[in-house]
């Protein structure tokens, strides 16, 4: 699935291609970064800039139009209500104690660990569905995203010099 998206995006300048990959929801991040220093070979910094400003796309779209597509289907589609309300009551239930315990800054930690499922795709959601301001939820989820990004730097880097050194 990866390589399908590198060759879709081999046309375009491989900073653009690593902004883009890392704001689909397959790859974020936590995919495009080691992408970008790997594949594309561009430096450190750029790769980081490139990848983290790439990843931040998803923030305007899931905070802009998931509150009204939700408030769409709620009223105009009542049978995809329960399955939606069963989805997020898990949700709820999975992410809640923690969200209740932590605050906010449980969006920082949920988007700085930098694991499969945890980026700023899901940060978002999570921040729309237990209702925190715009104004809270987005600097953490921001501050998790440019932790998230130097710790996947840091790792990309170090084991790619490890190998070189064998």
């Amino acid at each position: 699935m990866i390589d399908v998206l590198i060759q879709v995006f081999s046309t375009i300048p491989p900073v653009f291609a690593s902004a883009l990959l890392a704001s689909l929801p397959i790859t974020e991040l936590r995919g495009a970064l080691p992408i970008a220093l790997v594949v594309y070979q561009l430096d450190p910094m750029t790769a980081y800039v490139s990848t983290v400003l790439g990843n931040l796309i998803p923030l305007f779209f899931v905070f802009t139009f998931l509150p009204s597509l939700m408030r769409f289907l709620f009223r105009y589609a009542p049978r995809w209500n329960a399955p939606i309300e069963n989805h997020f009551a898990k949700l709820q239930k999975k992410h809640g104690k923690a969200y209740s315990t932590w605050g906010a800054f449980f969006l920082f930690l949920f988007v700085a660990i930098p694991l499969p499922g945890t980026g700023v795709w899901t940060g978002s959601v999570l921040a729309v569905l237990f209702k925190i301001k715009r104004s809270l939820a987005i600097p953490f989820i921001v501050l998790g995203l440019l932790l998230a990004g130097i710790i996947v730097l840091a790792l990309t880097q170090g084991i790619f010099h490890g190998i070189k050194l064998l």
